[in-house]
Order: C-alpha cells, then sequence, then structure tokens
C-alpha cells in the first residue's frame, strides 16, 4: 500500500492517448481519487503533463493560465480535417515552402494575436466537446479567442515543405491552428505533424517522467520543491489562525519580513498553509492547501 501523498508528477504524455487517460494511470498508481492534471494535451500531442496529486490539485487554476512551450514538425501542402497526421486528408496544394518565405511572416504573428481554435478540439459548445460534433459531421461555430505568441522560431528545414518550429506561447493557444495561419499567410495549407510540449509553467521536459518510470518509483514532487526559489515563511500560531479563517494581514501589523515583488509559501507548525502574494500591502491567498 502506497502512503498517501500530496504534491505534483511531471509525466510525459505518449502520443495516441489522451490527457483523461494519463490521469487514470496516475490515480491507480497512487491509489489517489484527487488527481488532475493541469492543462490538457492533445491525443496527437506528447510531452510535459503536469499531474496534481491529493490536495495539490487546488492549483489547479494557478497553472492553467501558465505560458507553454513547444517544438513542433510542421507539413506544408497537405492539410486533415484535424489539422494533424491522425487525420484525413481534406486538401493538398503543390506549393513549394522556402525557408525564406517563413521567415518573412511568422514575426506578424508574434505578440497578441486573434484564434480560432480548431473544430477537432475539447471546447465545450453546448455542453459537448467540439470534436464530438465535428466527428458527427454536425455544423457549428467557435469564437475567437485572444492569444499571445511570446516567440516562434524556425529551427531548420526537415525535407520538402517540412520544417521544425519552436514556440513559447500562453495557455489557450492552439499549436494546430497557429500553422494553419501561418500556411494561409503563405498562401498554402498545413500539418502539424508532431507537437510535443516542451515546457508547461515550472514544469520542464528534462525533469518529466514516463508512466512506467513513475509505476516504478511512484514519488510526487512536493509542492515547495515545485517553489523552491521562492521565500517560504513559517508563521506563528496567532497568524496562522487569522489566515486560515481569512483574514488578509497587513504589512504594518506583522513581525515577519517578505519580498513584496514575488509570491511566497506559508507554513505552519512544518505544515504548508498555501501560496501567498502581496496586494494592496495586504498579505492575499492565491492557493490555499492546508
Amino acid at each position: 500500500m502506497i502512503e498517501r501523498q500530496i504534491g505534483f508528477v511531471n509525466v510525459i504524455k505518449p502520443t495516441g492517448v489522451t490527457s483523461f487517460e494519463v490521469v487514470s494511470r496516475v490515480k491507480k498508481i497512487f491509489n489517489e481519487k484527487h488527481v488532475g492534471h493541469l492543462g490538457t494535451l492533445d491525443p496527437a500531442a506528447s510531452g510535459v503533463l503536469p499531474i496534481a496529486v491529493g490536495k495539490a490539485t487546488k492549483f489547479f487554476d494557478y497553472f492553467l493560465n501558465k505560458d507553454k512551450c513547444y517544438t513542433a514538425l510542421v507539413k506544408f501542402g497537405k492539410e486533415t480535417d484535424t489539422l494533424d497526421s491522425f487525420g484525413n486528408i481534406t486538401n493538398i496544394n503543390d506549393k513549394i515552402i522556402l525557408k525564406e518565405d517563413i521567415e518573412k511572416v511568422i514575426s506578424n504573428f508574434v505578440g497578441e494575436i486573434e484564434q480560432v481554435p480548431p473544430k477537432f478540439s475539447a471546447i465545450k459548445i453546448d455542453g459537448k466537446k467540439a470534436y464530438e460534433l465535428a466527428r458527427k459531421n454536425i455544423n457549428f461555430e467557435i469564437k475567437s479567442r485572444k492569444i499571445t505568441i511570446f516567440d516562434i522560431k524556425l529551427i531548420k528545414n526537415c525535407g520538402k515543405n517540412l520544417f521544425l518550429f519552436r514556440v513559447h506561447c500562453s495557455a489557450g493557444t492552439y499549436i494546430r491552428t497557429l500553422f494553419q495561419d501561418i500556411a494561409k499567410a503563405l498562401k498554402t495549407v498545413s500539418t502539424t505533424v508532431t507537437i510535443i510540449r516542451t515546457k508547461s509553467g515550472r514544469f520542464k521536459i528534462d525533469d518529466a517522467k514516463t508512466l512506467d518510470e513513475l509505476e516504478k518509483s511512484p514519488k510526487v514532487d512536493l509542492i515547495e520543491k515545485i517553489f523552491s526559489d521562492l521565500q517560504i515563511i513559517d508563521i506563528s500560531a496567532k497568524y496562522a489562525k487569522k489566515i486560515l479563517n481569512g483574514v488578509k494581514l497587513k504589512l504594518n501589523e506583522i513581525d515577519f519580513n517578505v519580498d513584496k515583488s514575488k509570491e511566497f509559501l506559508i507554513k505552519f507548525q512544518d505544515k504548508l498553509v498555501g501560496l501567498f502574494k502581496v496586494e494592496n500591502n495586504l498579505i492575499t491567498p492565491i492557493v490555499y492547501v492546508y
């Protein structure tokens, strides 16, 4: 019997399985009901899938809005209905795309842009997932949303109309759609052959484990480890009572120092209370885990 744990596991999601299926396996590994991923990866994508175990699931909203990094292999001149290699070919364009052509247009996609998510996605439409409607050939519209591309780099030409890219973007960005839009600017079409998420918030692929590795050594990373660069403050009982009752402490009423420019962790009697920040000179909770 595995001792109940609270923390995070940084899993490498394999291609061809859903994020939900990965979470289901992690639940079995830790014999824990309260498990959730911190940002969906498409079934066709692989890479970093941070998963929270136990009370660490309370960090869901916090991590959901963190930036991501991807590498993507893109084939110009061919388009599928899903915009990835798992779909059926719907369009072919024989235009030859050169590295110079791409470099002329990709700078137009850096910054805040409008993006319409693909119909083969998990976005809810009247309570149903878009991909379920798309598979039934039901006609529907998805509204555009604002996303941010912090950086996009063309890494190399891997063959005829085949290019490798690196993308740093905001949460909510669909890489398949990004390259569909870039292809339109190039007056062609595209299929994103492979997508690998290399970073999701604080979680990086270099530190990730496969599900098999996790099964052999079922250990979580403690919340304190994931936030090891932040200040940890041990508070006394008089402050703990107030904080745990939802009172925001005034900076001029405390006898401990905090760095107002950063988030910080608060502990009481060696037990983590949560993640906090200073807002309007008040110690304000971001996530409670006590």
